[in-house]
């Protein structure tokens, strides 16, 4: 079985994937690990994927695929259509699901000959829904997301990916192919440039490409982009202006969209395609606070000593409770469910505090020198990292997340005089993803 998960990109991207990113500077002596990326915190698991909903639109003419293309996907499409002979398109917002589920879709919406449209989010198995239309419209503000397909196992978790093959496939096969091969053979029948195909196929499962309007024109693949909403809302849908409003009722947005106004309008557009992807409102600004947080970090090199210490004080309790509990926040998998954690829910809070603070301070430090930083963590932090300097270029994700914790106790661990410099050392050498 293939899937197609959406990863660490927007709008739905997955706040249990990496947690630790090695910083960009070369390491002064090669035993020596970079330092962790400056802000390691508890992973919350991904929402549950949405189920598909599927609906008519009054006139009968349109068909809303709202959710994940899953076990069943097609029986749900066919009995609506089978009940619907006025439907001439198929309205798209989805992050995708199982390969087959969309291929299988796909060859009903060809059989039928019916136009597709994406308002707000299509990406993964759906571009292969979104390819078989006749007419292929995206709304003004939409996006399509492409990357390879990915093996599953029966409990869900990623099983490896066949590399593309020179197999010759028809529009009629579905079952035994290579779930890569049949995504290129969808973009080709809708006329797609090959270089375009080989570069959306070229992205791993981690990562979505996300090409902006006018590559999706050039390589034929999108037919026109929409410069008005051209389909009525589905049933459900939210506007940008009330996920705007909504989101400016918290005091952390309301900060960043005065210090930060570009990469806030970004988030909240995010999460308006998420929140009309089959996402709740809620999960989906789960997903956008992250990245918001991404962007408000990148302040704390030049933060004020006493913001400093507030955000390293947040991450150091946060690893202490990581460590006493195994450090389940490492391995999202285990998790049960989006939000249920306490220690989650205090550190979020926490860390919104600091990061609104930051966001609305005058005040600012001077941020290291990078070469100052080098020197000054390789010579007091590293030697008592010593033990998992050696193993980080064998380490997953997970336990590399769990060496980004312990590294924060170690700074947090050194006398007040080089504590919090330790802490703007590493900020200043640190590559958040």
């Amino acid at each position: 079985m293939f899937l197609l998960i959406p990863r660490r990109t927007p709008p739905l991207a997955s706040l249990g994937a990496v947690l630790l990113a090695l910083a960009g500077a070369s390491p002064p002596v090669a035993a020596q690990p970079l330092p962790p990326a400056a802000r390691p915190v508890p992973a919350v698991p991904q929402a549950p994927d949405p189920p598909l909903k599927v609906s008519l639109s009054a006139d009968g003419e349109t068909l809303y695929l709202v959710g994940m293309f899953l076990d069943g996907a097609f029986h749900q499409v066919k009995a609506a259509l089978d009940k619907a002979p006025r439907v001439r398109r198929v309205h798209l917002s989805s992050s995708g699901g199982f390969t087959i589920e969309g291929r299988l879709v796909s060859a009903l919406v060809r059989k039928r000959r019916l136009d597709t449209y994406v308002e707000y989010y299509c990406a993964s198995a759906c571009t292969q829904i979104f390819a078989a239309g006749q007419q292929r419209v995206i709304g003004p503000l939409a996006r399509l997301g492409f990357h390879q397909a990915v093996m599953v196992d029966e409990n869900g978790n990623t099983a490896g990916v066949r590399p593309p093959t020179d197999r010759k496939l028809d529009s009629t096969l579905v079952f035994g192919v290579n779930g890569n091969d049949t995504l290129r053979l969808a973009y080709e029948m809708a006329g797609a440039d090959p270089a375009f195909i080989d570069k959306a196929l070229g992205f791993d499962h981690q990562n979505m490409w996300l090409p902006d309007q006018e590559q999706l024109l050039s390589s034929h693949l999108v037919s026109r982009v929409a410069e008005t909403s051209e389909v009525p809302a589905p049933p459900g849908a939210i506007t940008r202006d009330a996920v705007r409003a909504a989101l400016l009722e918290q005091p952390l947005w309301r900060a960043a969209m005065t210090r930060l106004p570009a990469p806030t309008e970004t988030a909240v557009g995010d999460i308006w395609r998420s929140a009309n992807s089959g996402y709740s409102l809620a999960e989906a600004t789960r997903i956008g606070r992250a990245a918001l947080i991404v962007q408000a970090a990148e302040l704390l090199p030049t933060a004020s000593e006493a913001l400093l210490d507030r955000a390293l004080a947040a991450y150091v309790l946060a690893a202490r409770n990581q460590r006493a509990r195994g450090y389940p926040g490492c391995f999202p998998e285990t998790l049960a469910a989006p939000a249920e954690d306490p220690e989650e829910t205090r550190f979020t809070a926490e860390e919104d505090a600091v990061m609104t603070d930051l966001l609305l301070s005058p005040e600012q430090a001077k941020a290291l020198k990078p070469a100052v930083a080098e020197r000054y963590f390789n010579r007091e932090v590293s030697p008592l990292l010593a033990h998992s300097a050696s193993l980080t270029d064998r380490m997953d994700s997970g336990q590399l997340c769990r060496f980004g914790f312990e590294t924060f106790e170690v700074i947090d661990s050194l006398p007040t005089s080089k504590r919090l410099k330790a802490y703007r050392a590493l900020l200043s050498l640190s590559a958040l993803p």
